[in-house]
């Protein structure tokens, strides 16, 4: 976890993106421990490629937030490393 927290630190401080709580537990639809990355457009082309080279390992979901959480999570959102199954009956209501 100490690997994640300072990913995301790093993130923050080099990309001035808004970098949120780490989430010890599972959060919404995600099914692992968690840390959210906020930026925007701009910030994405020289952000995702950092996150893609300094993740040493970690899995990394990459989403949009267009207000349809389902094609979030989906149809807008990959995978840097290891795909995980996410939890989506909850957006399926």
């Amino acid at each position: 976890m100490a690997q994640a927290r300072t990913l995301c630190e790093q993130a923050g401080e080099l990309f001035g993106v808004a970098v949120g709580r780490v989430h010890e537990r599972e959060v919404g639809p995600h099914p692992h421990w968690s840390c959210q990355l906020a930026f925007d457009r701009a910030q994405f082309d020289r952000l995702i490629p950092w996150l893609a080279q300094h993740r040493n390992g970690l899995d990394v979901f990459v989403h949009g937030v267009t207000g349809d959480d389902l094609a979030d999570h989906t149809t807008h959102a990959y995978w840097l490393g290891e795909a995980s199954e996410l939890k989506l009956e909850m957006f399926r209501r």
